[in-house]
């Protein structure tokens, strides 16, 4: 029996391409284009690029938090709480992805136009 060799250099060029345009796709992607940070204590609410680099004071429920931009991620740098477990979280960089300090009210979120959902159900 003979195969089609027809048929076996359509279905590799489809593989082909599909493997190039999912190289291409994911190249062409921004990291992070115009993400943005957005700092929550109590009722005030700030927005920081996550493109520049910088160190940000936020006046907390207990004291001042610390918070650094670097290399488009953020994290706490220091914050008045006992335990420092916002310190020792990772930082974000990444849309939806956040940190918070709860005993001194202060939450940090990342969002760009982006989404890095799968799916939704309503």
């Amino acid at each position: 029996m003979r195969k089609s060799v027809f048929g076996d250099a359509v279905v590799a060029a489809l593989c082909l391409s599909l493997v190039v345009l999912s190289v291409l796709a994911v190249a062409g992607r921004k990291k992070n284009a115009s993400a943005m940070l957005r700092v929550f204590a109590g009722d005030e609410k700030y927005v920081y690029p996550l493109e520049s680099d910088g160190v940000y004071e936020i006046r907390g429920k207990i004291g001042v938090s610390r918070i650094a931009v670097e290399n488009g991620a953020a994290r706490f740098l220091d914050s008045p709480c006992p335990n420092k477990t916002c310190v020792a979280s990772r930082p974000v960089s990444k849309n939806g992805e956040w940190a918070a300090c709860l005993p001194n009210d202060v939450f940090i979120r990342v969002e760009s136009g982006a989404s890095n959902l799968d799916a939704v159900s309503y």
